[in-house]
């Protein structure tokens, strides 16, 4: 049965493959007619490829995910901010705005043309913005890193429920930041010192990225085993 159908489809290739012929033999029938008569075998030939005079013109269709320009795309807010600078008279007012693992801050840029705040903004890719109506342009930037100010009061602790936390100032409910992952007690307790657990209870000081990774990744493996697989260290 499976060889009867391939021979079937085999035929119904070949003599798909003979239309291309005939057809070219018609045209070439139809062009001798034609320059018989005086007519142009070109236009003759034109209408009877596109199967006469009304044949409508072929549609081109774009695959979704074809490139198209930024400031057609509806979603790309970065595209809308370059727009608005683009028909903005007058200077600008930049404030960055940065976004750090514990922490933010913002920085006064100062006033621009709208092609600078257009060029900065190109330059910086990695970077959100936002064009207020009053001609202030608001950009965002992620800091893997903690803020200054955080850097002086951040800690890594336990948290009420046991999980291993970031905290802005000592371990307390309202002063979380970030929960890693949850830890095992009875891990830590048969393999830590007392000193270690208070430490950990206190919340332990990290002022910079490396003290954060390091506390971190000391505390990796006493993670349950649904979350050792799922912690990241940070970069």
């Amino acid at each position: 049965m499976f060889r009867f159908r391939a021979m079937k489809e085999l035929k119904k290739k070949l003599k798909r493959r003979r239309r291309p012929l005939l057809s070219l033999g018609m045209l070439a029938a139809v062009f001798l007619a034609a320059s018989a008569a005086g007519i142009g075998g070109a236009a003759i030939i034109q209408r009877a490829a596109l199967g006469g005079s009304d044949a409508a013109p072929a549609v081109v269709s774009v695959p979704e995910n074809a490139d198209k320009p930024a400031s057609a795309s509806a979603d790309n807010p970065r595209a809308k901010v370059l727009q608005a600078l683009a028909g903005w008279k007058g200077e600008v007012e930049l404030v960055l705005h940065r976004v750090y693992w514990c922490g933010e801050e913002d920085r006064m840029l100062g006033s621009r043309s709208a092609q600078e705040a257009a060029e900065l903004l190109k330059s910086r890719r990695d970077w959100d913005a936002v064009f207020e109506a009053g001609g202030r342009l608001l950009l965002r930037e992620q800091v893997e890193d903690l803020s200054p100010a955080c850097r002086q009061t951040a800690t890594i602790g336990m948290d009420e429920d046991g999980n291993l936390s970031l905290f802005d100032g000592p371990p307390r409910k309202d002063n979380v930041v970030r929960t890693f992952f949850q830890l095992d007690i009875r891990s830590l307790e048969s393999s830590l010192s007392k000193e270690r657990l208070h430490e950990l209870e206190d919340g332990i000081r990290v002022s910079d990225r490396d003290e954060y990774n390091s506390v971190l990744s000391s505390f990796s493996d006493y993670a349950y085993r649904k979350s050792k697989g799922v912690m990241k260290q940070e970069p």
